[in-house]
């Protein structure tokens, strides 16, 4: 399998924490708690951070880094 690098911007992040389990008990939280349309996934930063994005916040394209907003590398590691 494959890693499945996507770029996002960190400030539009839903949840953050330093747990895998944690962020992803967070995702699932958040989506019981509202109508999200798209889904979610739960990555990782090069620092071990783990967040959660709306899975359409993300390019696979490396050109996402534009000079309007600071976008960091992320490893999607699941998908709600």
């Amino acid at each position: 399998m494959s890693e499945e690098i996507v770029f996002f911007n960190p400030g539009d992040a839903v949840a953050n924490d330093f747990d895998f389990a944690a962020a992803r008990r967070s995702a699932q939280i958040y989506k019981a708690e509202h109508v999200v349309d798209e889904g979610l996934v739960v990555a990782k930063d090069k620092d071990g951070k783990y967040s959660v994005f709306y899975e359409a916040a993300g390019t696979p394209d490396s050109k996402a880094k534009g000079d309007y907003k600071a976008v960091g590398k992320y490893t999607i590691l699941a998908h709600l």
